[in-house]
């Protein structure tokens, strides 16, 4: 208790003790004071002080009763400091500090009485109180006062950066969920990872405390990017430039998938650097979206300079079947119709899904009606991208009859059918052999051409068959097969059912 009874306990420094402090050179610093006192004499009192207080300006606000404290506390002030006798006649100071502390729990608190034993001292303190002054001894108050006003100043200050750091803080786990980005951060001296829950799913984890250390990461890098991923972070840690790296992972089922991770070396003072902090992102449909714009786009180019030779030999095969020169054009225009058809697909069938029937129907409508191509098979129902996919193999296969196969004969013909397989059942018509891989089953597609002029072995794959035999496989997730046998050639398709590939 002796600091506190002490008038000069507490000051600041510089501060010149009972004068109430140095003079501040700038404006004086506005107080709002809310006063409960009955006694005027000691309301002027109180005011007197306060006044020789010279780098602030006070607004009292003075009470008498409990009905208007009450009101100025729940009015909000907003006040700066609550003054308080501790008796008064319809009030006690301890029921005036509780409410204060329950309404505006920041605010400092000074009883200010004529008798305040140190026992009621001691309880109002633990109550809340912030400072008591004896009337007997009012000089201490201007001390009092001023300490508590700095001291609410900066535990108010405090309040609020906690406050602001935790709303940036929310703000930023937000934005990282909303865009699904998991943070880490690694400690070189131990290796030690802490990353989000949303790192460790990039990484097909259940939770961070799956991947404690640097070593456990590199643990889930593919084996062909482990290498570059070192390197790379190495070099961020010693020349200081950004992280910016993607590599592959792979999940504890066995699958591949993606991930872009960005990040900045941290210092200590002397330079030296103690660790990495960045974000994590999972960029796995953006690669396979990648990747398929890129086959799309080669695809494209391939098919500009194949459209020539597809019109020339619908026309050939046209002339040749024409029962008149006049009824040449309709027949002809009727097949290149069907052509723009078939390109219009990749763009028309976007947002849709479709049949197989319908797939192979558009895409070879033309030889179809030559009665050069016969087609069928039970229903079977694709999605979006699987009937794109198909498509442009249909295309592909057609394309090369049409210029080297079986349609660039007047007698050559082709037939493409397909049938749906259970787990591990041969199929009975599949020449090729084999048994379907284990799950739901399969879809078996077979196109297989006669009657055109003997095969010749590519000595290299063009376009076409890399589109068939590798972005087909992948992008199906099935198997491929396509041979050039002397007699024709023969295409085998097996695509796993699936919500993609299902059967009526």
């Amino acid at each position: 208790m002796a600091d506190l009874m002490d008038p000069t306990a507490g000051s600041p420094a510089g501060s010149a003790g009972n004068d109430g402090g140095p003079t501040n050179s700038g404006p004086p610093i506005l107080c709002r004071v809310l006063l409960l006192e009955d006694s005027g004499i000691d309301a002027d009192l109180v005011r007197e002080h306060l006044l020789m207080i010279d780098d602030h300006e006070f607004d009292i606000q003075r009470v008498e009763t409990r009905q208007a404290f009450v009101d100025a506390i729940a009015d909000g002030g907003p006040f700066d400091l609550i003054l308080s006798d501790f008796d008064l006649p319809d009030f006690d100071g301890m029921s005036a500090l509780a409410i204060a502390r329950d309404r505006l729990p920041r605010i400092p608190f000074i009883f200010v009485s004529g008798m305040l034993g140190e026992e009621n001292a001691i309880e109002a303190l633990k109550k809340g109180a912030t400072d008591y002054v004896v009337k007997l001894r009012m000089e201490r108050l201007q001390v009092v006062v001023r300490r508590a006003l700095v001291e609410a100043r900066d535990r108010n200050e405090l309040a609020d950066k906690r406050k602001a750091l935790a709303e940036s803080e929310a703000r930023l786990r937000f934005a990282l969920e909303a865009g699904r980005l998991g943070s880490w951060e690694l400690t070189l001296a131990t290796n030690q990872l802490r990353v989000s829950s949303i790192c460790a799913a990039n990484l097909g984890l259940p939770g961070p405390e799956a991947i404690p250390t640097y070593e456990q990461l590199l643990g889930r890098v593919h084996p062909d990017d482990r290498e570059h991923q070192k390197a790379t972070v190495q070099q961020a840690l010693a020349s200081g430039s950004p992280l910016d790296m993607e590599y592959r992972t792979i999940w504890p089922d066995g699958s591949v998938h993606w991930v872009q991770v960005r990040g900045r070396a941290i210092y200590d003072r002397n330079g030296k650097p103690t660790g990495l902090a960045g974000v994590s992102l999972n960029i796995t449909d953006r690669k396979k979206a990648e990747e398929r714009q890129l086959l799309l786009l080669e695809e494209l180019n391939h098919r500009v300079k194949n459209t020539l030779a597809m019109v020339q030999s619908i026309a050939r095969q046209t002339l040749r079947a024409a029962p008149s020169v006049e009824a040449f054009p309709d027949a002809f225009q009727s097949r290149l119709r069907a052509l723009a058809q078939a390109h219009d697909l990749l763009t028309r069938r976007h947002w849709q899904g479709a049949s197989l029937s319908e797939i192979a129907a558009l895409t070879l409508e033309p030889h179809v009606h030559a009665g050069r191509v016969r087609v069928g098979g039970p229903p079977v129902n694709l999605t979006t991208g699987v009937a794109v996919s198909l498509h442009l193999a249909f295309h592909e296969l057609a394309t090369n009859a049409a210029k080297y196969g079986a349609l660039s004969a007047e007698n050559g013909r082709i037939d493409l059918d397909w049938e749906i397989a259970r787990a591990f059942q041969p199929s009975a018509h599949d020449t090729a052999g084999g048994a379907v891989r284990n799950g739901a089953g399969a879809l078996i597609l077979r196109w297989r051409e006669s009657g055109g002029p003997p095969v010749v072995p590519p000595t290299r794959r063009g376009f076409g068959s890399r589109l068939i035999e590798r972005g087909l496989a992948h992008e199906l997730e099935g198997d491929v097969a396509l041979a050039f046998e002397p007699a024709g050639v023969r295409c085998r398709l097996v695509i796993p059912l699936s919500s993609r590939v299902s059967p009526q």
